[in-house]
């Protein structure tokens, strides 16, 4: 038997041996729930007392032509980050549904299209309005430069979050609306500074 030969059988019996080993399918990832999980407030209860902590930023949209927009005056909210509140940001503010402009009535559903500014409302106001969390959010507003501070935080995990409704930009990419938020993990006493809170058009966050 020459060395082709050879190998040839051996490559022949390899196959056969991966042939007949049997296939595991990787099962799929599986959707978050469509449930928000129940509010569990001993998860808060570290999040209601004046810290020492402080943090400082700037809020501003990414514009196609890479120029960021701010909106003066804009609330910031600092969100603890807890089961409840992580299963609300998933499913509504980091992956966004309020993102279409082409929205019409159609025969099935007659109703007055929501405009995207009204639909990110409704997002943020879904956690803003919910009496539960309302003694531990904090709330501060930006200058005309998007800049923010905090102060008194106690040490945590939080959501940073503000809706821009719109820039008074000449051009139309400067009027655009959306959420921009970043996360922050705040030890006792730490002072954050420099904060990128943005939609993350700009990739920085």
């Amino acid at each position: 038997m020459t060395w082709r030969q050879t190998k040839l059988r051996w490559w022949f019996a390899c196959w056969l041996l991966i042939s007949t080993v049997p296939y595991q399918p990787v099962p799929a990832a599986e959707p978050p729930p469509a449930n928000p999980p129940p509010l569990n407030e001993k998860e808060l209860f570290s999040y209601k007392p004046k810290g020492r902590g402080t943090a400082t930023g700037q809020v501003f949209l990414s514009s196609p032509s890479g120029k960021a927009i701010t909106q003066a005056g804009i609330p910031v909210y600092l969100i603890p980050r807890v089961h409840y509140t992580r299963h609300w940001f998933e499913r509504n503010v980091r992956v966004s549904g309020c993102t279409s402009t082409s929205d019409t009535p159609s025969p099935d559903s007659p109703a007055a299209p929501v405009s995207p500014v009204d639909c990110l409302r409704d997002t943020l106001s879904h956690i803003l309005t919910d009496k539960r969390l309302a003694p531990y959010l904090r709330i501060t507003r930006a200058n005309p430069t998007g800049h923010f501070w905090f102060t008194k935080i106690p040490a945590g995990r939080y959501y940073v979050v503000s809706l821009l409704e719109g820039g008074s930009g000449a051009h139309q990419d400067e009027r655009q609306s959306g959420i921009a938020w970043a996360t922050l993990d705040l030890d006792a006493g730490e002072k954050a500074t420099n904060l990128v809170v943005t939609d993350c058009r700009s990739g920085l966050c």
